[in-house]
């Protein structure tokens, strides 16, 4: 009489442990899943709004700059018979179209690199007795690369730039400088898509004509003002 109930005992204990034990199985096997899937919607969705915030970073500008050159310098040639000195005092001219790529790396704060084609009129100086003057068609490529500071956050904004501009002509053989450059400008915000940068410009040329033993420089000055416009596309 005594097997009877604890058979029965033991069956119901049995039954509901594996009842207990299949259910207990099925809901950590659910939340498993359910966590899997959690992880991958957070990963998911962390990796799109990276991207999303990255690209909210980036803009693309049609560029037009025009720019007017300065140089003037000194130079004495020693050819045959005594030593002549040639003063030269030059403007030229030039127009860039290109563009220019911005990355907001903080708030107020981008990068911007830029590529230019730009074209012009120019003397050529022939450094003989007579200091000879031909003109030509200057033309070449420009890359300036800047750190730009947006003063606030309005629609209307004064802009700061600094930087270094690379310059290589293409007609003349080493015909590339390097520049430090500086603008103030205004920078108009049409929408969260589209703004307007309007930006005087001032570069100084590092680059100094080298001496030989026909042609000493002296007083020399490089500089260059001008204007640059963007119309920055905002991804």
């Amino acid at each position: 009489m005594s097997k009877g109930p604890l058979k029965m005992a033991l069956g119901v204990n049995i039954t509901f442990t594996y009842i207990t034990g299949l259910y207990n199985t099925h809901i950590l096997t659910f939340d498993s899943h359910r966590m899997k899937s959690l992880l991958l919607f957070l990963a998911v969705f962390g990796a799109s709004n990276a991207y999303l915030s990255a690209q909210s970073r980036v803009s693309v500008a049609p560029t037009y700059w025009f720019n007017d050159n300065a140089y003037s310098y000194q130079v004495d040639v020693s050819l045959v018979g005594p030593t002549s000195r040639i003063n030269v005092d030059e403007h030229n001219q030039t127009s860039s179209f290109g563009l220019s790529a911005h990355y907001q790396f903080a708030p107020k704060w981008d990068a911007s690199v830029g590529a230019l084609y730009y074209r012009g009129k120019a003397n050529l100086i022939v450094l003989s007795d007579q200091g000879d003057r031909i003109p030509y068609t200057q033309e070449g490529w420009q890359v300036p690369v800047l750190v730009n500071y947006q003063l606030t956050e309005g629609r209307l904004s004064p802009y700061f730039s600094i930087g270094a501009l690379w310059a290589k002509a293409a007609k003349l053989a080493g015909g590339s400088k390097t520049s430090g450059l500086v603008g103030i400008g205004l920078n108009y915000r049409f929408s969260s898509a589209l703004s307007l940068l309007l930006q005087p410009t001032a570069s100084y040329s590092f680059k100094r004509p080298s001496n030989t033993s026909v042609l000493q420089f002296s007083n020399y000055t490089n500089y260059t003002l001008g204007v640059q416009t963007q119309l920055n596309w905002h991804f």
